[in-house]
């Protein structure tokens, strides 16, 4: 009876195996689909280091890795049909060994807490593995041959990425001294180029910010660094005799005969066989292009201070270690030592044997890398239209490239590549150029200036994108408006406040006004969504005005009210700073102010419609004033002392620079007819000082 009983559970486990199978092959799928996604970004971007944005080293990678790991881990399920399960074990180590390799780059983009979680993490999924597969084979006596040359590549494999992620943060540092040094340098001309407005020559001093940055990338150094580069020369090597074995022996590899798995056992041999080809071809590129890069390396054999140094520091560190007259802090202390000795040993050796096989394969493929040298230098001798003043500003620019203790300098071919790859992100930010708001800005009149200043320009306690909101909600109240101006003045408004926002947060640097840009930016979606604002619906609740004036005055009325009940609710001494106020109250003293300078200028009785354009006129002014700002701000953007945003933070820079080339264009016409650049400008940029009170 029993026995039956268990034949049962084991038929209905039996039949869910299957199922187990498919899943397997989806965690597979969805791996090689990431590493495709990688692939084709940097194809896209010429970057055949191959950096990892969506094969990143994490918990989510991680989980995937073990999942598509099922097989090799699965020491209870019978092998039945044992040519075509050993094939399928065999491709999964591959899979995972050719995946350790891809993942390399990303962990210049981790911080030592995710480094130390996501190795740990990596570490203990392959040793598993690899201790299960000793078992099976130990016990079964059986896949011995095939699974030991891949499961010893995988654990060579995982002690290269450990011995890099041990030498990423004396990298970053080292880096980060020498972009402090270069960035001294490059300061020194940088004030007069943004005074002077010049497109042509902004570009060109952004440029060496765009040369550090990608020069000094924590996932090209990683992957152009000898041990990366050895590591996926052995990936290649191993790749490519897998697919030599998988070729000789398909035939019996995929005989029929029935699997734990079912169909699907075939089908993740197929899905892991691809992804074994993929990370083969970005190994072997990403090898080449490292050769390239380090093939007149003049100190091969030198260990370089960066890759000890965290090792080092922690051997002469006494830290959790309490040293006394007692002999058991001393023997910790000196077994502690032990072992770290040991560590840099292990360290030095994985360096210099990285060393030594990137010396002998560039050593052997050196024919092949200067033919291909003179090939390039021959296309674009007669294709490149380059100029004689672009060569040499390429020479200069090569100076800016950021590199570590040890490596030889990049080829001139690549700061080409990185500058051509700069002004595609210009192109592109000019595809994206924001015409709606070219149109306001055109409605902008110096001759206005100075009364703009005194209505609105001259309210300090304000930022700018609160004020284009305040107006634009003004502007909204007033009736006997078409619905397609609304739309037209509400999308270039959106557009312009984005530019704002961007001007301030980078010129607000202590972050003083960030509840004012919160009470704007909620003012916004308020208005962009309900055409409301405080809860007062713009479309409706003025219908019965006969002019502005009366909408000015309700609008002024209401927003009191608002400040008002404030005051007489509020008990707490720190909310005499409008900084402090609740969003609301912060819009209502806005509203406030703004209406009751308005209404102090208002003359005759306007219309509606002429009340409409003075406030276009004046969202226009505004918004020039603030974007005045814009050059100043865009080389500011490139400063990013941070090393992982470094990246980022430039290219935004220069997708910004050409998206508002017209803009500044704009900008410096209103400047020379008459707007006081110098007073404006300068408002933000002293609003940590500001004094901020209400009126009402």
């Amino acid at each position: 009876m029993d026995y039956d009983s268990d034949n049962t559970v084991q038929k209905q486990l039996d039949a869910a195996m299957p199922w187990v199978g498919l899943y397997i092959a989806a965690a597979s799928a969805l791996c090689i689909l990431a590493m495709s996604a990688d692939a084709f970004n940097s194809f896209r971007r010429k970057q055949l280091w191959f950096p990892c944005k969506y094969t990143s080293l994490n918990g989510a990678s991680l989980t995937l890795l073990a999942v598509a790991m099922k097989l090799p881990m699965d020491i209870n399920t019978v092998m039945i049909n044992s040519e075509t399960d050993t094939s399928a074990k065999f491709t999964s180590l591959l899979f995972m060994f050719t995946a350790l390799n891809i993942v390399m780059p990303s962990l210049g983009s981790m911080n030592d807490k995710d480094l130390l979680t996501s190795c740990v993490g990596l570490a203990l999924l392959v040793v598993t593995i690899t201790a299960n597969i000793a078992i099976h084979t130990i016990e079964v006596q059986r896949f011995l041959s095939r699974a030991m040359i891949p499961s010893v590549a995988m654990l060579v494999s995982l002690a290269m990425l450990v011995c890099l992620a041990l030498s990423v943060s004396a990298m970053k540092r080292s880096l980060k001294q020498k972009y402090e040094e270069k960035h001294r340098e490059a300061l020194e001309k940088e004030e007069e180029l943004v005074e002077s407005f010049k497109m042509d020559d902004q570009r060109r001093q952004m440029m060496k910010y765009w040369v550090m940055a990608e020069s000094s990338c924590p996932q090209f150094v990683i992957a152009r660094s000898c041990v990366c580069a050895a590591s996926s020369m052995i990936t290649s090597f191993f790749g490519i005799i897998y697919t030599v074995v998988h070729v000789l022996e398909g035939t019996s590899a995929n005989a029929p005969g029935k699997t734990p798995y079912g169909v699907y056992t075939k089908r993740i041999v197929a899905v892991q066989s691809h992804g074994v080809g993929i990370a083969v071809i970005l190994a072997m590129l990403r090898w080449l292009v490292a050769l390239v890069f380090r093939c007149s390396s003049t100190n091969t054999w030198v260990i370089e201070s960066y890759w000890i140094q965290t090792l080092n520091d922690c051997r002469n560190s006494s830290a959790g270690i309490k040293i006394g007259p007692k002999r058991w802090g001393k023997c910790l202390f000196y077994a502690k030592w032990s072992v770290l000795t040991f560590c840099i040993g292990v360290q030095s050796f994985i360096v210099l044997a990285s060393k030594t096989l990137i010396f002998i394969s560039g050593f052997m493929l050196a024919p092949l890398v200067l033919c291909c040298s003179h090939i390039n230098m021959y296309v674009r001798r007669h294709h490149d239209t380059s100029s004689g003043d672009d060569d040499l500003d390429l020479n200069y620019l090569s100076s800016y490239v950021l590199l570590l203790d040890g490596e030889v300098k990049l080829p001139t071919s690549l700061v080409r590549s990185m500058c051509r790859e700069a002004d595609g992100m210009i192109k592109i930010g000019r595809e994206k150029k924001p015409s709606n708001l070219l149109n306001l800005l055109h409605k902008s009149d110096s001759s206005n200036t100075s009364q703009i200043a005194t209505l609105v320009l001259g309210l300090a306690h304000d930022c700018w994108t609160l004020q284009v909101v305040t107006l634009t909600s003004i502007a909204f109240a007033l009736p006997n408006i078409s619905q397609h101006q609304r739309k037209q003045l509400l999308s270039s408004v959106s557009e312009g406040l984005s530019l704002a926002t961007t001007v301030e947060k980078t010129l607000d640097t202590n972050a003083k006004l960030k509840s004012i840009r919160n009470a704007a930016s909620s003012i916004l979606v308020e208005l962009l969504v309900y055409s409301k604002w405080a809860e007062i619906d713009l479309r409706t609740g003025f219908l019965w005005c006969r002019n502005s004036k009366q909408v000015l005055q309700e609008l002024s009325d209401k927003s009191e009210e608002i400040v008002m009940e404030l005051k007489s609710e509020s008990q707490d001494s720190n909310m005499g700073n409008p900084l402090n106020f609740p969003v609301r109250v912060v819009a209502a003293n806005s509203m406030h102010r703004i209406c009751q300078t308005i209404l102090l200028s208002y003359g005759e009785e306007e219309s509606c419609e002429e009340m409409w354009e003075r406030l276009c006129v004046m969202i226009a002014d505004v918004l020039v004033a603030c974007l005045t700002n814009l050059p100043h701000v865009i080389m500011k953007m490139c400063h990013q002392s941070c090393i992982r945003k470094r990246d980022e933070t430039v290219h935004e820079a220069f997708l910004l620079l050409g998206k508002t080339e017209e803009v500044v264009g704009i900008v410096r016409r209103q400047r020379r007819l008459g707007i006081d650049h110098d007073e404006e400008a300068l408002t933000m940029s002293s609003m940590n000082e500001l004094a901020v009170t209400v009126d009402c």
